[in-house]
């Protein structure tokens, strides 16, 4: 059995290497080449959840049986500690081994890779002003992946604890070299954004349709559980909805089901699957509004797993 942990995943998978195995997983979805149940959950209250999320992948070199299985603590979402815990395991071709890598670092790096590879594709080409609302894991990874596919040049950002969001302005400095101004007010924070990152746990919706321009886009991967939500229902009267799985997202959004409910969309077909917009030849309007929803697709983390293991055993 190969192991591989979090040191190894953070020094081996760096962001460009991730938003293109985020392209590989999504060709993979749009192709057809998986068997990809809905992610079960099994919800232990205060204790936290628990996510189990199989895959088969059917053709390619990624080709084979992979499970990931993560308990999530929303109340460590900012914290010194990691919110998603557990792991990916991959089985050989002939099922008598398998393979496991932290999950925890994984879903930090491919979540933030997949909003690139949709950013890359939906938001304007100068984008250069990006909000985030939260100040964890997630939204470290997302300024880094922003300032990956686009001219970053100014950053807002805002958290429910100010001191939170204040350290964070001055990571961002350090690590990245980009302005970074802490914001009191989610208003403030995204009225001016071309891209606007939402990486929260809130229970009620805290990004509204009057606070942003008409030319954003917002990448929405927070709040990825039922009885969780980021985004207010208007926002997509107005706006055009991506999604990383369209089952996938309608079974775990609540703000995407409030949305069908108040007829703001359709279901099953909620929006387009980001991997269906791969490759294809799309520009986009002025007065446009593009919104990324994900909650995170095993085959995601099987591709990136595979790839790690790949370069353990040639190293």
């Amino acid at each position: 059995m190969v192991y591989i942990d979090s040191d190894i995943v953070h020094e081996q998978l760096t962001m460009p290497a991730a938003i293109n195995l985020a392209k590989e997983a999504f060709k993979i979805k749009a192709n057809g080449h998986l068997i990809q149940p809905v992610r079960n959950i099994v919800n232990g209250g205060d204790f936290g959840l628990m996510g189990t999320m199989p895959v088969f992948i059917s053709e390619g070199i990624y080709k084979g049986f992979g499970v990931k299985s993560v308990t999530v603590k929303f109340d460590q979402l900012n914290g010194a500690k990691p919110s998603h815990n557990g792991a990916v395991l991959i089985y050989s071709d002939d099922g008598t081994e398998f393979s496991v890598v932290d999950a925890t670092a994984i879903t930090e790096i491919r979540t933030a890779a997949a909003s690139a590879l949709a950013t890359d594709i939906l938001a304007k080409s100068d984008a250069k002003s990006l909000a985030i609302l939260g100040t964890g894991m997630q939204a470290r990874a997302h300024l880094k992946a922003m300032c990956e596919i686009r001219p970053i040049q100014n950053v807002h950002v805002w958290g429910r604890d100010i001191a939170k969001a204040e350290h964070f302005s001055r990571w961002g400095e350090q690590a990245l070299g980009v302005d970074v101004v802490p914001c009191k007010t989610i208003e403030k924070t995204v009225g001016e954004a071309d891209i606007i990152c939402t990486t929260t746990a809130a229970r009620e919706s805290i990004l509204f349709d009057h606070y942003i321009k008409d030319d954003v886009h917002i990448n929405a991967i927070g709040a990825s559980a039922l009885g969780f939500r980021e985004l207010d229902s208007l926002l997509f009267k107005r706006a055009d909805l991506y999604t990383d799985c369209n089952e996938s997202v309608l079974a775990s959004s609540q703000a995407i089901i409030d949305a069908v409910e108040c007829g703001y969309l359709s279901a099953p077909n909620i929006g387009t699957e980001i991997g269906d917009m791969i490759g294809v030849d799309w520009t986009r309007s002025d007065n446009h509004i593009t919104i990324f929803k994900s909650v995170g697709l095993a085959v995601q983390d099987i591709v990136v797993a595979k790839s790690l293991l790949a370069q353990q055993v040639s190293a």
